[in-house]
């Protein structure tokens, strides 16, 4: 087990840069030991020019020159930098990225949309303490950034879906300032800009959840909180209270609010888009209230670390959330659930008898498992060569908590499920040389597995597999005729022979009339 160790978690945000420091030792939840923040608007460049300027790029450099010296004093042993939107949507990305690594000596990596989301919902988790008892009833989560909006619903202890929206509070203000001086009615026309991305959610979010909790995250909600006139230790706004602060924004210039509620003039501006946000939300569910938990980023980045360097258990299980993500896809596609769920056991049951061939990560047989949920989601587009279909659609997907690159690999793995495993073909060529070994792999196994069911008919009712010098060998019970099924898996053995250098072999036994 590492020692004690103090780490640090910097969030490059889009509106604000934080830095939380914490204390790691065994497996122990972090020990917070301090919190910085430093608000600099690096999305107002992005979001209306598509680049971050040099000015803002120098301004953001000498912040984390800053952070750098706290941490010297704290004696930071290790640190994890993450950048979002404000980097993630930026033509000028790598460049900016590459000035503060070598001006700061800082690395920052960029976070995918759906990576962000995930660690949020972590943040939420570690948080409140009763989350897990929350999310047995339906619960949305909506996370108001300063470049969109993620929206996230649970019911019955189940990640349900998610879905991004580019609605985030400075995006807003910014994309439709120039019209603030042609409208009496600014308000009104922000209302109408939003309401217009959130009538388009609502045709694709569940029909079927009676939500009994409402979260909101966002860098805002520590100003919302004060001018609603909530103590910092309050989370819970009715909806009196929002529509009362709804009210106040309308009567006051966010000068105002900077001069006399002590709100920071960067923040100022972004308050009542937000609260109009949180407005269609609460209509929406039908709740009288809100919660405002003071969750971040940091958090999240803490946990992470935590976990994988020291033993941490989450409080939250975010591949639980990821597998339960892919079932809801494979449910709107309307996928043939029996199959899939024969194909899924028997596929993870060779990932684990084949450990000492594969060599693959457990990260791996997560990404083995959404590929066999969504291998057949392509069939909803045409059966004919459906498994380019499903490849096409995954590759199109947000998936919580996967990256573009785990995305790829999942796509081309359920992609490779029938048809030719051509590792030079010129689309999955792109891929790194160690990416494509891997969706090699796993799409072998898919393959197997998949072959096992060949009839959709469930025929196989109980296996064992195990390897031997020459052969692995798959032990199968089953009651009926499995010649299409023997048919496809030698179909399919030629690809796992050449990966893995031993054929699989089919041997029934304890045949009952």
């Amino acid at each position: 087990m590492p020692r004690r160790k103090t780490f640090a978690a910097i969030d490059v945000g889009s509106n604000e840069i934080n830095m939380q420091i914490a204390e790691l030792d065994g497996e122990a939840p972090p020990r917070i030991l301090t919190t910085l923040q430093r608000t600099l608007p690096l999305g107002i460049d992005t979001y209306t020019t598509g680049s971050i300027s040099q000015t803002l790029l120098d301004d953001c450099v000498l912040v984390l020159q800053g952070l750098l010296s706290e941490m010297a004093a704290y004696q930071v042993a290790e640190y994890r930098a993450v950048a979002t939107s404000a980097f993630r949507e930026a033509a000028n990305s790598l460049i900016a990225l590459d000035q503060i690594e070598r001006r700061c000596g800082l690395r920052v990596d960029v976070l995918d949309n759906t990576q962000e989301r995930a660690y949020h919902i972590l943040s939420v988790a570690t948080r409140m303490p009763d989350f897990a008892e929350r999310i047995r009833q339906g619960t949305l989560i909506v996370d108001v950034g300063a470049g969109s909006i993620q929206v996230s619903a649970f019911d019955k202890s189940r990640f349900i879906f998610s879905q991004n929206m580019l609605l985030g509070s400075l995006r807003i203000r910014e994309l439709l300032a120039d019209l603030e001086q042609r409208t009496a009615d600014f308000a009104g026309l922000m209302d109408a800009y939003i309401s217009s991305d959130l009538n388009n959610y609502r045709l694709l979010e569940p029909k079927d959840i009676a939500y009994k909790h409402l979260i909101i995250l966002g860098g805002e909600m520590p100003y919302l909180k004060k001018l609603a006139g909530m103590d910092a230790s309050e989370t819970e706004l009715s909806d009196e209270r929002l529509e009362a602060l709804y009210r106040l924004l309308l009567t006051v210039r966010p000068f105002d609010l900077a001069t006399y509620n002590g709100i920071p003039v960067e923040h100022a501006s972004l308050i009542l888009p937000v609260t109009i946000i949180l407005r269609k939300f609460i209509r929406f569910t039908g709740l009288r209230s809100l919660e405002l938990p003071a969750a971040h980023l940091c958090d999240a980045i803490q946990i992470e670390f935590a976990r994988q360097h020291y033993g941490y258990k989450p409080p939250h299980n975010l591949a639980e959330d990821l597998i339960n993500a892919c079932r809801h896809i494979a449910r709107r596609y309307q996928v043939n659930q029996q199959h899939t769920a024969l194909v899924e056991r028997l596929a993870l049951q060779l990932f684990d008898k084949t450990a000492k061939l594969h060599r693959l990560p457990k990260r791996s047989r997560q990404l083995l498992q959404a590929a066999v949920i969504l291998h057949d989601i392509g069939k909803y587009v045409n059966m004919s060569q459906h498994h380019i279909h499903s490849r096409e659609l995954i590759l199109a997907s947000e998936i919580i908590g996967l990256s573009r690159r785990e995305t790829a690999v999942v796509a081309w793995t359920a992609g490779f499920h029938e048809g030719d495993l051509d590792m030079e073909a010129p689309d999955f060529a792109s891929l790194s040389g160690q990416d494509r070994l891997e969706v090699a792999k796993l799409a072998s196994l898919l393959r197997l597995a998949n072959a096992l069911d060949s009839s959709h008919q469930q025929k196989i009712t109980d296996v064992e597999i195990h390897v031997d010098e020459q052969d692995l060998v798959i032990q199968i019970r089953t009651k009926q005729d499995i010649v299409l099924e023997r048919w496809a898996l030698e179909h399919h053995s030629p690809t796992f022979t050449r990966l893995f250098g031993i054929k699989p072999v089919i041997k029934i036994r304890g045949m009952r009339s």
